[in-house]
């Protein structure tokens, strides 16, 4: 820690300056410096664990939290201030233990006033932006982006059925050795990160961490965490797959509809089967094009019908009604 007045180095848990002998400050500072080992006093260790120094309410003597009275001027030490503290401020050195606490100090710094509490932003304090972006968007589509209706008159129909041939191919492919399909010859495999919990399973690996969190009186303690990366053969293998080799397909100019013949052989089958009805309609400005998959829908086009098309800025059809 470091007393403002003298920019003094005091090991961590000590409650008054070295140099001068007063009561170490509110404003002081703890940090880590090239001294800072694991409290063997038993005393010490205890009252690192009790938390956040207090401070006397009369005469701002530093004591430890639990302290019941003031040595220095007699007040009762209830319901006083506390430093604040409480974060990460290094790595644990190599061979401590989690749950040891350490002593600090630190380097001196320049001289600065205390701390100031500073702005911490929370996620529901974007709400109101949000929900402003959200309004404005709303309205500029409102105005920009509304569609118009226009009077169209059917011209020209089209239609367009396609029936996907498949059969049995030989590919090569990758995967979890859990998850290959059933009769694939497995070609290699090799071990790779699959996934990341909090319990060891056969094939994880234990990867730990520690981090040394500030006790805001002069020690820190050194919390460790862990967590077991799970690995698992990953496979190139072959096996048989259905691919698309082929279409059948049937198309016209009116609303006769009808699939094609698959004309299938041994070892194919159907595979998807897809449909694509255009419709051109005549308005007032140009010709616009309108596509649907609808069937029932397309059926109704007849050739010299009117209908309502809305239309968006782009001057794309959207919707139709009669």
């Amino acid at each position: 820690m470091v007393l403002s007045n003298f920019r003094q180095n005091n090991a961590g848990m000590t409650k008054t300056c070295s140099a001068c002998g007063s009561s170490q400050p509110k404003n002081l500072q703890f940090g880590l410096g090239q001294k800072h080992a694991s409290i063997p006093d038993t005393q010490k260790n205890g009252a690192a664990a009790n938390g956040a120094d207090i401070y006397c309410s009369f005469c701002d003597t530093r004591y430890s939290a639990g302290t019941p009275t003031c040595k220095q001027c007699g007040g009762e030490l209830k319901n006083v201030p506390k430093l604040e503290g409480g974060m990460g401020i290094g790595r644990a050195r190599t061979g401590t233990n989690a749950g040891d606490s350490l002593a600090a100090e630190q380097s001196p710094p320049a001289l600065v006033p205390a701390a100031k509490k500073t702005f911490v932003f929370r996620p529901w304090m974007a709400l109101p932006i949000i929900g402003f972006l959200s309004m404005a968007c709303l309205v500029v589509g409102f105005i920009f982006f509304r569609p118009t209706d226009l009077l169209g008159v059917v011209q020209d129909v089209s239609w367009q059925r396609t029936i996907a041939i498949e059969a049995q191919r030989q590919v090569t492919s990758e995967g979890w050795q859990n998850q290959l399909p059933n009769g694939a010859t497995v070609l290699s495999c090799q071990q790779k990160y699959r996934s990341r919990q909090n319990s060891p399973v056969q094939g994880s690996r234990e990867v730990c961490s520690t981090e040394l969190v500030d006790q805001t009186n002069g020690s820190v303690k050194v919390v460790e965490s862990c967590f077991y990366d799970v690995y698992d053969n990953y496979c190139k293998y072959q096996a048989l797959e259905w691919r698309e080799i082929g279409q059948s397909q049937s198309q016209g100019t009116d609303l006769n509809l009808y699939w094609p013949p698959a004309n299938l052989v041994d070892g194919q089958r159907e595979g998807a089967r897809t449909e694509v009805y255009t419709v051109i309609f005549k308005t007032r400005d140009d010709l616009k094009k309108f596509t649907t998959s609808d069937e029932v829908l397309f059926t109704q086009f007849l050739p010299g019908t009117q209908w309502i098309l809305s239309v968006n800025t782009m001057g794309a059809i959207i919707d139709v009604s009669p």
